[in-house]
């Protein structure tokens, strides 16, 4: 952002502040007590609130606490964001977005809303955490995403 004469102008961000119930619970173990420091943010994966030394704090309230299973999460999301990015560009010639494939895309992956051709997309079962209770439900998804469900189911 810049004046009128193009000087950089410095801009100040808002933080508010947010609520976080109880104390740090991770850093504990077996017969061990867990951290309990005061909380700085609140794992937007498993919901335990976390300190300074056990998560880490990411742009727009995207908190991750340090569980293996949540940093293996939070790892997936940024290389699957990358792996899209990279599969795009076929799809704009009406290509399967798969590595060197030649076909013309023919569905679409219900996962990652890239187009395939029909031998790069197979039906799969997820479990759909949006739903009460949580339920089974088939979808049409390519092997990447396919390969991902490990992690999130």
């Amino acid at each position: 952002m810049c004046d009128n004469e193009g000087t950089p102008l410095l801009v100040q961000r808002l933080v508010m502040p947010v609520l976080i119930e109880g104390t740090c619970t991770l850093g504990g173990g077996f017969l061990r007590r867990a951290c309990g420091a005061t909380p700085v943010g609140q794992c937007v994966y498993c919901g335990a609130p976390f300190c300074e030394k056990h998560g880490e704090l990411g742009p727009e309230y995207h908190e991750v606490c340090a569980k293996q299973a949540c940093q293996t999460k939070f790892s997936d999301v940024r290389d699957h964001r990358r792996w899209v990015e990279l599969h795009t560009a076929p799809n704009g010639f009406s290509m399967c977005a798969e590595d060197s494939c030649s076909e013309r895309m023919q569905h679409l992956c219900q996962r990652c809303n890239l187009r395939f051709c029909e031998a790069h997309l197979k039906a799969g079962s997820v479990v759909e955490q949006r739903y009460d209770p949580p339920r089974k439900i088939t979808l049409i998804m390519c092997a990447h995403c396919t390969a991902r469900r490990k992690i999130w189911d």
